[in-house]
């Protein structure tokens, strides 16, 4: 049964509103505005900024001649519409806000659909490592300040695999290809296999395609719609013939193409399924794309740089955690990414359960979200963020159980 939202009172309000003015003066102390931005957005466009996995999960309705609507399914946007309106005059700023936010919760996941949350954006830092820092740091002390003690963490880094696929000498249209799929990791794999000398794709399909591909425009066509009405086809779904005779003709261009060698794919994986320290991931990271003749020396110089300034924060980047598949179902995230967890929670319920906060670098997504609102683009993109559920951290503290 869906819980709308909890309903809070006397000493759990007074908890709840103690976390949260703790959350905003430490990201205050940071340099941040306090703000509070609108809990309603335009739903077109602006839903497929987030993502398959929020994105299915919003509050979406009718608001007349305002159109499609929905409630904010967190902080980030609402933040991103409030800055993007003053981009202009000030490209740099950092805010902090708190205030409901709305999802659907997942089948089986025993959480209200509106809830808290207490963020932080920082846009247009000229120094991206230091800001990352100045984030998970903050995040940091706001959990250990609530009074959370048994407290998980991991990070991951989406640029490494965004460079890795930029670097590697592959056709564009691969390269496009997995990138859209870079947030799902098994069709990913997948794909990546199929692209593969290693690949089990049937071989008199392949054959077929390389014989169309053989053939002029026209007459590729032509022989696909003859192949298809030949087997009484008149349709597959709602393309037409030559809409499917075009996606033959792509698919002919694929199996005409060398397909990747097992060591590029070896590569990928390995960086993907990395699970180390962060100290002992760029060793490693370093040996993998030279192993494998890939340049992604500017991805792995921010990763440096960022360890760097996480060190002069006082974290232990030789403990810290480290998953090349972490923040792969975030999609709009394309950096650094992290999140804090209860270790006693995740281990009872799945680490999705037992979030305390997280977050994230999203600067393509900025420069798209100013597409969406119709505003001019900013001169920088730089984006970071982070989240925290002070509901859940009141109710970890607290020892009692949530609802």
């Amino acid at each position: 049964m869906l819980v709308a939202s909890k309903d809070w009172s006397g000493e759990d309000l007074a908890g709840l509103d103690a976390l949260t003015e703790l959350a905003l003066a430490v990201f205050e102390d940071c340099g941040a505005q306090i703000v509070d931005p609108g809990q309603i957005l335009s739903a077109e466009n602006l839903l497929d900024l987030y993502g398959e996995d929020i994105r299915s999960r919003a509050f979406v309705f009718e608001g007349g001649d305002a159109g499609v609507l929905c409630l904010r399914p967190d902080l980030t946007l609402s933040l991103c519409r409030l800055h993007l309106d003053t981009a202009a005059a000030v490209p740099q700023a950092k805010y902090a806000a708190s205030g409901p936010v709305f999802r659907h919760p997942t089948k089986g996941e025993n959480r209200a659909a509106q809830f808290r949350q207490v963020g932080c954006e920082w846009f247009g830092g000229e120094d991206p490592a230091a800001d990352e820092a100045d984030v998970f740091s903050a995040v940091a002390r706001i959990i250990s300040e609530a009074g959370c003690t048994d407290v998980g963490v991991v990070t991951g880094d989406l640029g490494i695999v965004f460079s890795i696929l930029d670097a590697a000498p592959i056709p564009e249209r691969w390269r496009a290809r997995l990138k859209r799929h870079i947030w799902r990791p098994e069709r990913f794999r997948e794909l990546l296999h199929d692209l593969s000398s290693d690949g089990t794709q049937d071989q008199g399909r392949i054959a077929f395609l390389k014989a169309v591909g053989g053939l002029e425009t026209d007459q590729a066509k032509a022989a696909v719609s003859h192949m298809l009405a030949l087997s009484d086809t008149t349709h597959v779904g709602l393309r037409t013939h030559d809409e499917i005779a075009a996606r033959f003709l792509e698919q002919a261009e694929d199996a005409r193409a060398h397909p990747l060698s097992s060591e590029l794919v070896a590569a990928i994986e390995a960086v993907t399924l990395l699970k180390t320290s962060c100290a002992s991931a760029l060793i490693r990271l370093k040996e993998i794309s030279a192993a494998a003749s890939l340049s992604i020396d500017s991805a792995l110089a921010r990763f440096e740089r960022r360890l760097a300034a996480l060190d002069a924060h006082g974290i232990d980047i030789h403990t810290l955690p480290f998953e090349g598949e972490f923040g792969r179902n975030l999609e709009y995230y394309d950096g650094f990414v992290f999140e804090f967890y209860d270790v006693k929670l995740a281990g009872e319920e799945g680490r999705r359960a037992a979030q305390l906060a997280g977050g994230g670098r999203y600067d393509r997504m900025l420069s798209a979200a100013a597409r969406a609102f119709d505003v001019p683009s900013v001169a920088a993109y730089s984006a970071f963020g982070a989240a925290i559920r002070p509901e859940t951290l009141l109710a970890i503290a607290g020892g009692r159980s949530r609802t």
